[in-house]
């Protein structure tokens, strides 16, 4: 069985600080930048291997942006996409 880690102890094994490891706890789980971890009471703890599996999501895989942009007058991307 993986040992627990507290949000301190994973901020000091991947050299981030504790801020960091709290907001990727809080996003929004099935988003990339999500941190696996379980609440026993108030306290947050995580895995090693959950840590691991976040540094190669986060590190490879850079979130899209929201929209896509073009500038006014430029032509649209794909055919039949002028009304959209």
């Amino acid at each position: 069985m993986a040992r627990l880690m507290t949000v301190r102890e994973a901020a000091e094994y991947l050299g981030v600080p504790v801020a960091h490891i709290y907001q990727a706890m809080r996003a929004m789980p099935g988003r990339p930048s999500h941190l696996r971890h379980v609440r026993l009471g108030k306290r947050r703890y995580t895995t090693q291997e959950w840590l691991e599996e976040w540094i190669g999501r986060v590190a490879s895989e850079p979130e899209a942006p929201a929209r896509s942009m073009r500038l006014v007058g430029e032509a649209p991307l794909f055919e039949g996409a002028e009304g959209q």
